[in-house]
């Protein structure tokens, strides 16, 4: 699956999930059986989750580090960040692993 094909692919399935509402603080609920689909179609991922002090949050982190975060756009609001609805790349402020 290529990028593009990728972020289609888990934007389709965040608005199956969402039916239109806010990303806010639905994370998890996008995120887990995001993670658990993408898995069974072969591509290897697993969710983590970072505590950014007023909250913590879910995303994807896949097999070669980078982050697919299908909700990155709830931070817009807090901060000066422009995320897109469904982020792929690096991994950024809002991507840092709690320690184990």
């Amino acid at each position: 699956m290529t990028d593009a094909e990728l972020i289609e692919f888990a934007a389709d399935f965040r608005e199956g999930i969402l039916d239109g509402r806010s990303s806010a603080w639905k994370c998890a609920m996008v995120s887990w059986p995001l993670a658990a689909l993408l898995r069974i179609i072969g591509i290897e991922c697993e969710c983590v989750e970072s505590d950014l002090g007023h909250c913590n949050h879910i995303w994807i982190e896949l097999a070669d580090g980078r982050a697919l975060d299908a909700t990155a756009d709830q931070f817009n609001h807090f901060s000066d960040c422009d995320f897109p609805p469904v982020y792929l790349g690096k991994p950024t402020i809002i991507h840092v692993k709690v320690a184990a």
